[in-house]
């Protein structure tokens, strides 16, 4: 029997997985879908039509009796999960004979969804065409693309699914440090009789996370870890109502690291991450359950970072003079013809942050804050346009 090394398949990740099609860019449209599928044809089949009638696809690998579901860009904005299930195909198809790929194709049937909301990939938005956020739209099935997915899975009755997403910059893992969440994962929440259950089903989804994080620990890098996203309820989101409807259901949180904009580092540890949930379900099947409790030994994802901060910054209001911190965070504006993002960072919070944390932190204790007309900073301000630090 083989041994599943993951320190050599992060490696080697460029030359087994890397599908070198995909670009570096954070955008990923429809276009980029459709060429990519070309290597799949007798893999993938269309599932219906998006609201601006662009196609829905599934592609299905392997023919085990274990069934896997996985699916992504059900916000048009959050990519790397859909570029980590291309590698992943790119790995199974270039490699058939490699004993890990022959381990999964003969126990696992995986079905994926690369790109649930093509009309919101298209504009690089969270959102569909009539702006319904999908994983809000659990319920009430407004959207024709949630009722695909939905239909798609009621068709499959898949025992473990897979819901890939990307996270915003903002989680650190734990309040001591500089941590940020490069991975994150949740099993979605159970409300019953007003209180958050564990069912069986949710004891799978937890127990499998905390086995793919006990692996995943094995190649993290220096700066970062692995945390455990809020299982605030949300009885609308997809996760939540799956979970419920007995589908044992593993978000995942593609997160970041610094010097990382682009996530090539990020598409690596997701794609691994996703590829040892695969693994885990057929090796540990039988006591995946047990290790539920450990679930909760997952450090808790906090709200505490920000792009920039400059400290003790001296601002002058009239005659008066203050020492504040000052903070920022990237807003993005997209130009979809030079397929990049041009980040801008904008002030959002002003005042004592000292218990928030930042991938930047230029030296400016005791400098002075130079506006337009030298007033003080507001909410909003543009750092390249509307300030400067001496």
């Amino acid at each position: 029997m083989f041994f599943f090394d993951i320190i050599s398949l992060f490696s080697n990740y460029d030359s087994l997985f890397k599908d070198n099609r995909i670009n570096s860019s954070r955008i990923f449209r429809y276009h980029n879908l459709l060429e990519l599928l070309k290597s799949y044809d007798n893999l993938y089949s269309q599932i219906g039509f998006s609201i601006e009638k662009r196609k829905i696809f599934k592609i299905k690998w392997g023919k085990g009796d274990i069934k896997i579901f996985v699916w992504s860009q059900m916000h048009g904005n959050e990519t790397t999960g859909t570029k980590s299930i291309f590698d992943l195909l790119h790995f199974f198809s270039e490699e058939e004979n490699n004993e890990l790929v022959k381990f999964l194709k003969k126990n696992l049937t995986i079905s994926f969804i690369p790109m649930l909301n093509p009309d919101g990939s298209e504009k690089f938005q969270r959102r569909n065409a009539i702006n319904i956020d999908l994983n809000r739209d659990a319920i009430s099935l407004k959207s024709p693309e949630i009722k695909i997915l939905f239909n798609e899975i009621k068709k499959d009755k898949p025992h473990i699914l897979f819901n890939l997403h990307d996270q915003r910059i903002i989680y650190n893992v734990g309040n001591s440090s500089f941590n940020p969440a490069i991975l994150s994962f949740l099993s979605p929440s159970i409300i019953e009789e007003n209180i958050i259950s564990i069912s069986k089903n949710r004891k799978i989804s937890m127990g499998l996370i905390y086995l793919i994080v006990n692996k995943i620990k094995d190649i993290l890098p220096n700066i970062g870890s692995i945390g455990r996203f809020s299982d605030v309820p949300y009885p609308t989101a997809t996760g939540d109502q799956l979970q419920k409807l007995g589908y044992p259901c593993i978000l995942v949180e593609a997160g970041n690291l610094p010097k990382d904009s682009h996530k090539k580092m990020i598409r690596k540890y997701n794609t691994l991450s996703i590829l040892s949930g695969f693994y885990y379900a057929v090796k540990k099947k039988s006591i995946i359950i047990e290790n539920y409790k450990s679930y909760f030994s997952i450090p808790e994802n906090k709200e505490n970072l920000l792009k920039k901060i400059y400290r003790e910054i001296k601002i002058q209001k009239e005659k008066d003079q203050f020492i504040v911190d000052i903070g920022l965070m990237d807003i993005n504006e997209e130009k979809f013809n030079k397929e990049k993002m041009n980040p801008i960072l904008k002030i959002v919070d002003i005042g004592d942050l000292s218990f928030y944390f930042a991938y930047e932190e230029p030296i400016s204790i005791g400098k002075k804050f130079y506006g337009k007309k030298n007033q003080f900073p507001e909410i909003g301000n543009i750092e390249y346009l509307d300030f400067n630090i001496l």
